[in-house]
């Protein structure tokens, strides 16, 4: 069975594993989003142009906001409770 040739062969044994792996995935095209540049993703349906990763569109970010907003919020609404029952 033949290899297939990944897009990070051109890096040689430069950067390490990882940082090739990361490319190859980015310019694999399997994704709705293309990779345009560092960072910058286009849909490939729409054609709509946002930021994101450097290897990926989506950097994780938005779900960590919504956990630590999710824990706030919590917080808050025990506090909330506490001065309510004095």
């Amino acid at each position: 069975m033949p290899r297939k040739n990944s897009s990070s062969k051109r890096f040689g044994a430069r950067y390490g594993s990882k940082v090739r792996k990361n490319v190859d995935e980015a310019e694999s095209g399997d994704d709705e989003y293309e990779r345009v540049a560092a960072g910058i993703w286009k849909n490939k349906e729409t054609g709509e142009v946002k930021a994101g990763g450097a290897f990926r569109p989506d950097t994780g970010a938005e779900e960590m906001m919504n956990k630590a907003l999710k824990v706030e919020t919590e917080e808050l609404e025990e506090a909330k409770e506490k001065i309510e029952d004095e």
